[in-house]
């Protein structure tokens, strides 16, 4: 029994659930229906020996006789109710039956008159009978009406004995039909309980089969959307995890090698030497990019972001960054095509929009082989908007909604001989986010990208 009450099958605490208010609701019903049909049962029954009893009595105040008398007897023998005549001093005239102690005991007393027929007695869970009187006229006797309350008694037990095996029949019936319903609720939550059972050991996807539109099937496919995109993201940090080791392991590599041949003193000249610091310095700044890349995403991650922000000329910031990356463009035979109208100063972080634009133009220089990179800003309405435009190799038309994602890169043997790690694309998002802007991408395969910008002046 405790095992029983301690259970924590849901299916069963709903069936007791459910049980438990359909037995409650089906006991207030029955007592209502109970009471409703005792009473008018009753009701009818104390009117009807009433109705009787008067009509005797107006029948005997026109010919007050034996032969009168005897006639209301006759009708009255032979069913269920009884009748007792008296005169004026309740002295018995005639009766349908025998009078016991009961009819006499409720006889008016002497020299009580009445003017309307009443009830004497209505009580029948305690008395023989429910007895009625009707007046004779005036002052010439009492008719004397009685219906057995043992039948009114026998019925109600009756009637009882069929509300409990009707209650019972009712009660079987609606445990198993509430324990089928329970058991069809439970047995999708149960599902969901293996599912995320198997999510917590690492079997991300799974499938929930559900079937509608109610709460329990929007669980249902939210569980199984929440698996899914545990999967990717549990599939992007693998990648991530391989990309981060692969690129710090090439620069460390060349740092390594060329440091041990400048520390043994194996250069052959001084240009030798320069073209190592050099690829030593170019390996270190890559190494720095990355791990700036990650540190952002962790403050990202945990909402500690701070902007430090004043009224910026963003054309300096555009400036600046194309100055820098300009000897990148001339290594790959670019060109810049630059078109910088004047706008208005924006409430920026100059650094964290230097990022931006850093990210965005090394991304260009990077897909792009031949052609030119574009970089136009305008004025337009209450918007500051910065496009960055090449001719490159572009993005995938399926791959669009998904490379603001962290981690996410479009290609792995394109990421392998570009570099990259993912984050580039989503840090640039959150930063331009964070300053109440917005940053849409169109893009065609082999044709280019363009990058768009909008910040409200």
């Amino acid at each position: 029994m405790k095992g029983f009450m301690k259970t924590k099958s849901i299916s069963v605490k709903l069936g007791l659930l459910f049980s438990g208010v359909f037995i409650f609701l089906l006991l207030i019903l029955g007592t209502i229906l109970y009471g409703v049909f005792t009473n008018l049962f009753v009701d009818y029954i104390n009117q009807d020996l009433l109705e009787r009893g008067n009509n005797h009595a107006n029948v005997l105040e026109g010919q007050f006789n034996q032969e009168t008398i005897k006639h209301v007897i006759k009708m009255e023998k032979n069913v269920t109710t009884k009748v007792l005549v008296t005169d004026s001093s309740q002295r018995i005239l005639a009766s349908s039956v025998t009078p016991d102690q009961d009819m006499r005991e409720h006889l008016l007393p002497k020299g009580k008159n009445l003017t309307a027929g009443l009830l004497l007695e209505e009580e029948w869970r305690q008395h023989d009978y429910i007895i009625s009187v009707s007046p004779i006229g005036r002052n010439k006797g009492f008719v004397y009406m009685y219906y057995p309350a043992s039948i009114l008694r026998e019925i109600v037990n009756v009637l009882n004995v069929l509300m409990v095996v009707v209650s019972i029949g009712i009660v079987l019936l609606a445990f198993g039909f509430i324990g089928i319903i329970s058991k069809k609720l439970a047995q999708p939550l149960l599902m969901m309980k293996d599912a995320t059972n198997k999510m917590s050991m690492g079997k991300y996807e799974q499938k929930i089969p559900v079937i509608g539109t109610d709460e329990l099937a929007q669980l249902g496919r939210s569980i199984q959307s929440l698996g899914e995109q545990l999967q990717y993201y549990e599939n992007s940090r693998n990648d991530f995890l391989a990309s981060i080791s692969h690129e710090l392991r090439t620069p460390l590599t060349y740092i390594k090698g060329y440091s041990d041949i400048l520390n043994k003193g194996m250069v052959k000249n001084i240009e030798e030497q320069r073209e190592y610091l050099d690829i030593i310095n170019k390996e270190a700044t890559r190494i720095a990019l990355l791990v700036n890349d990650l540190f952002e995403l962790s403050k990202i991650q945990v909402g500690y972001y701070e902007l430090e922000k004043e009224w910026t000329d963003i054309n300096q910031i555009i400036e600046k960054v194309m100055t820098n990356l300009n000897p990148a463009l001339i290594k790959k035979s670019l060109n810049f095509n630059v078109d910088l109208q004047e706008t208005p100063k924006i409430y920026i972080d100059a650094k964290r929009m230097e990022q931006v634009f850093y990210n965005l133009i090394e991304n260009a220089i990077k897909y792009t082989t031949q052609g030119e990179i574009t970089i136009h800003s305008f004025l337009e309405k209450e918007y500051v908007i910065i496009k960055i435009s090449d001719t490159g190799i572009g993005i995938p038309k399926i791959d669009l909604p998904k490379i603001w994602d962290r981690f996410y890169r479009v290609d792995q043997s394109r990421s392998r001989k570009t570099g990259g790690t993912g984050l580039g694309l989503y840090v640039v998002k959150k930063i331009v986010e964070t300053h109440a802007g917005e940053i849409t991408v169109e893009s065609s395969e082999n044709k280019g990208s363009t990058f768009t910008l909008f910040f409200r002046k």
